[in-house]
């Protein structure tokens, strides 16, 4: 598809799809805001873009978000009085003069059949499921917090904007394969789930908390002062070293923290993965000054 438009263009393309689809528009994912032209000038709406949806928030999954931070077609359905809407998200942009070039994403949405299901009953447990599938699509299946698509995919906050104050936090659990080999993978996992748990009820409801792989956890905090962010890994370290693992041997969970943090966060693949990239060398030089440490108690 064309990417590239002039005022003219968008106009005459959007009259054009209309005829075709329900609902066709121009949307800044970012500021959640409706693009409306008038009089040859862009003009934003103060109406949030996810309200069509009846949502109090940004959507949870924002396809156009994901097609803005990709620059590619992105799709998904939503739900709205018992009807299901396709959702297809189109990066764009719009050419006001030579300088200045707006992005934007196109999109067009459309209802699909309501009678594909006979009853109310029907319905109902058709649109729940689909919500559920949906839903696990970005749920880790052991622990139950964010997956690494999710990570990959968008930076999924609950804020009406996305933030520029941003903060990723990476830790890694001390001696898990040990932990693992010595008691067992079954305690392994009851481990993680409660480590997990415990995660998520030391950060706000703002906050990711995201399984990156293995014993290793992503925490995004959002609009957080840098000041803050040693704080809040104390805290979180004190409240994992409360989980005992073995009481005997009186053995606690103990973690490796790094971070990376931006007061001007920019939505795009290539910074998010130099700030995952900062915090996780960051850990690890953390993990190895621990090493030292213990090794030199041993001397």
């Amino acid at each position: 598809m064309k990417t590239h438009f002039s005022i003219a263009e968008i106009k005459t393309t959007m009259k054009y799809l209309e005829s075709l689809f329900d609902v066709v528009r121009l949307v800044d994912p970012i500021e959640t805001a409706i693009l409306t032209i008038k009089n040859g000038k862009i003009h934003r709406e103060k109406y949030s873009c996810y309200k069509v949806w009846d949502k109090k928030n940004r959507c949870e999954i924002c396809s156009s978000i994901c097609a803005l931070t990709a620059q590619c077609p992105k799709t998904k359905h939503e739900f709205l009085s018992n009807n299901i809407f396709y959702v297809v998200s189109q990066p764009i942009y719009i050419i006001l003069t030579e300088k200045e070039i707006v992005k934007a994403v196109l999109e067009i949405i459309s209802r699909t059949s309501d009678h594909l299901l006979e009853t109310p009953i029907q319905q109902q447990n058709f649109f729940a499921l689909l919500n559920e599938t949906q839903r696990k699509l970005y749920e880790d299946e052991l622990t139950g917090v964010y997956n690494r698509r999710y990570l990959n995919e968008f930076l999924q906050h609950k804020n009406s904007k996305i933030p520029e104050k941003l903060t990723i936090i990476f830790m890694d659990l001390q001696n898990f394969k040990l932990i693992n080999d010595t008691y067992g993978h079954l305690i392994g996992d009851k481990l993680l789930k409660n480590i997990a748990q415990t995660l998520v009820a030391n950060v706000r409801t703002q906050d990711s908390v995201i399984r990156f792989g293995g014993d290793e956890f992503i925490i995004i905090l959002t609009n957080c002062t840098e000041d803050h962010i040693q704080y809040k890994i104390d805290k979180l370290k004190a409240r994992l070293y409360a989980i005992c693992y073995d009481t005997k041997s009186n053995l606690h969970i103990t973690a490796n923290f790094g971070y990376s943090h931006s007061n001007k966060f920019i939505l795009s693949d290539a910074m998010l993965q130099t700030m995952i990239q900062k915090a996780d060398s960051m850990m690890y030089n953390e993990k190895k000054l621990a090493k030292k440490s213990l090794n030199s108690t041993f001397i």
